[in-house]
């Protein structure tokens, strides 16, 4: 006990001299506020919303930024007390300036526009300002015609964008605003504050969407922007911006707005968390060691009672484990009896198993050789599509000919035109036979396919029919998607997805149908989607769409097996998964199957490839 003490009191010593430690370090980690002094009093006027330049503060209403503390510290080493008004535009703070109402604009960028209105301090700061653009963008890394630039309203960037022609130029009343619709693809490029658009970038997450190209197009300078004529107080100002800029001060300013943020666990935070946690720690280790002595008397207790009744069992044990014997040998002889019988079990309900997956089996086949017959009815409805105008041609060859007959009008020279004419469009007709007998030959093997294509084929072969009812097809393609499996089944599997959509736009009488297809990577996994803008499936259907011969349509409209057929021949023949899902405007299916590998690695353009 007399060394827990002395270790104790050990332990409370070393506490005291780190809390003095800390005391001291906080104490010098404290900033003296500099002493005041205000003589004259000048009006500035700044946005409300030019976040880290300039910006008002939501709850109290005052007046933040880079610019609006390099001005309260030129101020202040000028002998000048500073007073903030705000203009909700750039033209609305050069016209506080103008009209008198304000006397500077703090860190305004100077151009020679500006320069016709107001008398400039040395620069403050320096800004370049890039074209930047969104971060896949490839097509121009400069200003070139046509494209849409969006800028601050009455910015240098509107300034030295009206001398360029061939160009839409976009304003904005806030940075905020300027990000996201370039975000969104409202205009392909911003030209204003590179470092101010970066750091709200960053800070609303989105800093890895956005680049920017080229050169700067324009080296901004910061400085302050004195009311015309008012030469006394810029030659004021500019006397202590000499010495201002590039000071300490300067860089602590720049590094708190411009910088990293500092980190919360400081020395001064860490030092008060060690000191916590020791004081903690030696509370816990005496609440522990009391607790712990206390805990082993009571077990050392409770074992020894618990000792004496075992003793007692074990006794009452023995006495049973004889009549134990004897019933184990009893139920050893049911035992074996038992196994028999359930050996016997056993044989019959593998033969029961057998047949069902037989007659599972049988009826899989009947479904999906049922599944092909539909097909086979769709593919004869595309061949009538593809045929219709081709024998309207033939007709009308052998209409010409018979007119030109009985008018004499028939030499060989035209005869052999027309029939070779003819000849052509019957060949065609013959091709389109091949192909779409083609779509539903089976695979024998798996085999490395590229999805683009076998989506290419079968929207060729579908568009016709597609076209009739008036339904818009849309392709958003990553190129060179690959994949293992057998591609004329998973042509048929497109197909029964894509007629479903069909069925849907048709029967709900959509004004404006369409069905948007997406073939990209996810990870591992080649993925095709196929979305239609029908309303969607209802939430007591849902669960239920894959299931065999369940159909919503009216009697003789639908069979039922087409999406379960789909359903096998993507689980089960090729390994993938198709899931369903609703969409805002209607149903997307998704079809996901493991990717070939290497093949696909190629970079993406990005472009949405319309299908009409």
């Amino acid at each position: 006990m007399q060394a827990t003490a002395i270790r104790m009191k050990t332990m409370a010593r070393m506490i005291i001299l780190l809390a003095a430690a800390v005391g001291m370090a906080c104490a010098a980690c404290a900033e003296e506020a500099p002493p005041s002094a205000a003589s004259d009093t000048i009006v500035a006027a700044i946005p409300p919303d030019f976040p880290p330049t300039y910006f008002q503060d939501r709850q109290s209403g005052k007046p933040h930024g880079f610019a609006v503390d390099v001005m309260n510290e030129i101020a202040r080493r000028a002998g000048l007390k500073v007073v903030y008004v705000f203009g909700q535009q750039w033209d609305d703070v050069e016209r506080l300036v103008l009209s008198g109402k304000a006397d500077v604009a703090p860190n305004l960028i100077v151009d020679d526009a500006r320069s016709q209105l107001f008398t400039f301090t040395q620069p403050v700061e320096t800004v370049p300002i890039y074209l930047t653009v969104r971060s896949h963008e490839s097509r121009f890394y400069g200003i070139v015609p046509g494209i849409k630039i969006g800028v601050i309203k009455e910015s240098v960037g509107e300034h030295y964008l009206k001398s360029i022609p061939a160009i839409t130029v976009i304003t904005y009343s806030n940075l905020h605003s300027l990000i996201f619709e370039l975000l969104s693809g409202q205009i392909d490029a911003a030209l204003t504050a590179t470092p101010n658009l970066m750091k709200l970038a960053n800070e609303a997450g989105v800093g890895d969407k956005i680049k920017t190209v080229g050169e700067p197009v324009i080296d901004g300078k910061r400085a302050i922007a004195v009311r015309k004529g008012n030469l006394v107080l810029a030659a004021r100002l500019n006397k202590v911006i000499a010495g201002f800029v590039g000071s300490p001060e300067y860089q602590a300013l720049y590094r708190k707005w411009w910088g990293t943020p500092e980190p919360y666990w400081n020395a001064r935070r860490v030092a008060g968390a060690i000191a916590a946690t020791l004081m903690l720690a030696i509370l816990s280790m005496g609440g522990w060691r009391y607790y712990s002595i206390k805990r082993l008397n009571a077990r050392l207790t409770e074992s020894m009672a618990g000792l004496e009744k075992a003793q007692r069992r074990l006794q009452e044990q023995a006495a049973l484990l004889e009549e134990e014997i004897a019933e184990r040998h009893l139920a050893e002889v049911n035992l074996a009896v038992k196994q028999e019988q359930l050996e016997e079990v056993n044989h019959s309900l593998e033969d029961r198993i057998a047949t069902t997956l037989k007659e599972i089996r049988e009826k899989d086949q009947m479904l999906i050789q049922q599944g092909r017959f539909a097909a086979m009815g769709e593919m004869i409805s595309n061949i009538s599509h593809q045929w219709r105008q081709p024998l309207n041609n033939v007709g009308l060859i052998i209409q010409n000919l018979q007119e030109m007959s009985e008018n004499g009008e028939l030499d060989p020279a035209v005869l052999d035109h027309e029939v070779r004419v003819a000849m052509d469009v019957i060949q065609f007709m013959s091709n389109t036979i091949d192909d779409f007998r083609y779509f539903f030959r089976p695979d024998k093997e798996k085999d490395e396919f590229i999805v683009n294509k076998v989506m290419a084929k079968t929207i060729n072969f579908m568009l016709p029919a597609l076209r009739n009812y008036g339904i818009a097809i849309t392709l958003d393609e990553e190129p060179d998607v690959c994949i293992l499996g057998y591609p004329n089944e998973y042509s048929q599997m497109l197909i029964n997805i894509i007629n479903n959509a069909k069925d849907a736009l048709l029967e709900r009488k959509v004004p404006d149908p369409r069905i948007r297809i997406r073939i990209f990577h996810d990870n591992e996994l080649g993925v095709v989607t196929i979305a239609d803008n029908a309303g969607g499936i209802g939430a007591d259907v849902l669960p239920k769409v894959f299931d065999p011969y369940f159909t919503t349509k009216e009697p003789g409209k639908g069979t039922g097996i087409g999406l379960y057929m789909s359903k096998v021949i993507v689980e089960k023949n090729m390994g993938g998964r198709l899931v369903a899902r609703n969409v805002p405007d209607g149903a997307e299916f998704r079809i996901e199957m493991p990717s070939c590998g290497p093949l696909w690695v190629a970079p993406p353009d990005g472009a949405l490839q319309p299908v009409s």
